[in-house]
């Protein structure tokens, strides 16, 4: 059974070399220009700010967002006592 799972280790080892060795000769490291390097650098930390802060100084439709919500959640709540109100009035009938 050792001898097995040794076999079975060797083999394994070969085929993991063999696609490194495959891989080594078909991937080839490139150099990019330091343009493109400067920009795409610029671009992650720059982001997109801009449209970041125009989103939030636009306080009427976070307001508007915040009071949806709120009266979304006091629906709720009225909706659910009213079923908690059905549901004790059909267990006492």
């Amino acid at each position: 059974m050792h001898t097995k799972m040794n076999q079975f280790g060797d083999r394994s080892m070969e085929i993991i070399n063999f696609m490194e060795n495959r891989l080594s000769g078909i991937l080839k490291p490139i150099k990019p220009s330091k343009e493109f390097v400067h920009g795409v650098a610029a671009r992650i930390q720059m982001g997109n700010r801009a449209a970041l802060v125009e989103r939030m100084t636009n306080w009427h439709v976070i307001s508007m967002v915040i009071a949806g919500l709120i009266s979304l959640a006091v629906f709720m709540a009225v909706v659910g006592g009213v079923l908690m109100s059905l549901l004790r009035k059909n267990r006492t009938a």
